[in-house]
C-alpha cells in the first residue's frame, strides 16, 4: 500500500496548490462551484492554514440562480478578502450575475473584479505573508463562454505566470 501511495496523482482541479510564494503565500484552485463544495474546500484550508483565506470566484450564468446568495454567504463565512469575478456567464450580463453576489458580501472586504485574470492576479498581488488565496469555480477548465463567445483562459497559467516583488527587510546593528 505504502508503495502505492507514490504513484496516487492529484486531480487536476481539486484543491490544487499551484504556487508556493518565497513569502508563503499559497495559491490553491478547486472546481468548486456549489455552495457545500465551496464551503469544504475553505473549511478544509482553514483546518491546514487558518482564517487567512482570500476567495476569487463567481457564478455561472443560466444556472440555479438561488445557489448565488449560498456562496456569498459561503465566501462571507469563510474568507478575509473576496473578489467577485466572471465564472461563465453565458447568456447572462456578467455584471448583474456579480452584483447580485456583492450585495449579499460584507462590502469591507469585497472587490468587484469582471475580468477573471485581473481578479486573481489583484488577489495575489494583494495577499500578506502566509496567506492562502483559492480560485474557485473552474478548476481545470480552460475556457470561459460570454454568449456566442468562447475566450481560452487558464486560472492555472494565469497563476504561474504571476512574479511577487517581495520586499527584503535588512536588519541595522
Amino acid at each position: 500500500i505504502f508503495k502505492s501511495l507514490n504513484k496516487i496523482k492529484d486531480v487536476d482541479g481539486r484543491l490544487e496548490l499551484v504556487k508556493l510564494f518565497s513569502n508563503n503565500i499559497r495559491v490553491f484552485i478547486d472546481y468548486a462551484h456549489t455552495p457545500d463544495a465551496l464551503a469544504k474546500v475553505l473549511q478544509s484550508l482553514q483546518d491546514s492554514y487558518g482564517k487567512n483565506i482570500s476567495l476569487v470566484f463567481g457564478c455561472g450564468g443560466d444556472r440555479d440562480k438561488s445557489k448565488r446568495s449560498l456562496m456569498a454567504k459561503v465566501a462571507n463565512n469563510y474568507s478575509k478578502k473576496i473578489y467577485v469575478t466572471d465564472d461563465n456567464p453565458r447568456n447572462e450580463e456578467p455584471s448583474k450575475i456579480r452584483n447580485e453576489i456583492i450585495k449579499r458580501i460584507n462590502p469591507l472586504k469585497c472587490f468587484n473584479i469582471g475580468n477573471r485574470g485581473s481578479a486573481i492576479k489583484k488577489a495575489i498581488l494583494n495577499s500578506t505573508p502566509n496567506e492562502v488565496v483559492l480560485i474557485a469555480g473552474k478548476g481545470h477548465e480552460d475556457k470561459q463562454i460570454y454568449k456566442n463567445r468562447v475566450i481560452f483562459t487558464s486560472d492555472k497559467k494565469i497563476i504561474k505566470n504571476i512574479r511577487l516583488k517581495i520586499k527584503s527587510l535588512t536588519l541595522k546593528e
